[in-house]
């Protein structure tokens, strides 16, 4: 049984010091230092109640309205972090589940949430704001490398999401893509192909995220919003 752990919002604050040239200590601008709500919270089409974003050009928006992450991945990134424990919202998510992984998500599928209706949008493209969440500049890369993005919810019907609530699988798509192996095709186009062009099948996907995978496809992909240095 799939369950959300934790729910969390943010609000977009400014950190660093804007004298510093360093990638580390400059300033930056974020919401991804998400606290956790032990109460209930709305969804709504644009996002979680109380949840802001920082960046609206490439993030949120209704296909990038709730960002989730399995549970699963925090043992390993705990690792990669050298630290003994991470706080949920540790990868800037709203929603932190247990029960569900990028193996097992499918793009297009829809879930039900408490009252909500979502629905996959597309995998989290980790930018280099999760490095300097973590003072780690390789972060970023390895979230990439190893496909362990999240994913992100459009909300089809608006409604409360608590903690504690079941997540119901309502639909599955026949393209059977699912964000781990969306994640490999984006990251080596050439050997996969045919799985970025079986997503570009998926009508439920926005076309910013269709448009990025025609780019890859044709090499021209821009990847500098994951660089940190």
């Amino acid at each position: 049984m799939a369950n959300v752990l934790s729910l969390q919002v943010g609000r977009a604050k400014t950190y660093g010091n804007a004298q510093s040239k360093d990638f580390l200590d400059k300033e930056w601008h974020s919401a991804s230092f998400k606290e956790v709500s032990k109460t209930p919270l709305f969804a709504r089409f644009i996002g979680l109640d109380g949840d802001e974003v920082a960046d609206t050009t490439h993030h949120g928006g209704i296909h990038k309205a709730i960002f989730a992450n399995s549970y699963e991945n925090y043992a390993y990134w705990a690792s990669f972090l050298g630290v003994e424990h991470l706080p949920f919202g540790a990868l800037a998510e709203n929603l932190t589940i247990t029960g569900l992984h990028e193996r097992s998500v499918m793009l297009g599928d829809v879930h039900q949430i408490g009252t909500a209706i979502l629905q996959v949008s597309q995998p989290r493209k980790p930018c280099w704001k999760i490095s300097r969440r973590w003072n780690h500049t390789a972060f970023t890369n390895e979230i990439f490398t190893s496909g362990l993005t999240g994913w992100y919810y459009k909300v089809l019907q608006e409604g409360v999401i608590g903690l504690g609530d079941e997540i119901k699988v309502v639909t599955q798509k026949n393209a059977h893509v699912t964000i781990l192996e969306a994640n490999e095709a984006f990251r080596e186009p050439e050997k996969y192909r045919s799985v970025l062009e079986t997503i570009l099948e998926i009508p439920s996907l926005a076309t910013s995220y269709k448009e990025s995978i025609i780019k890859r496809l044709k090499n021209e992909s821009d990847l500098s919003y994951m660089k940190t240095q």
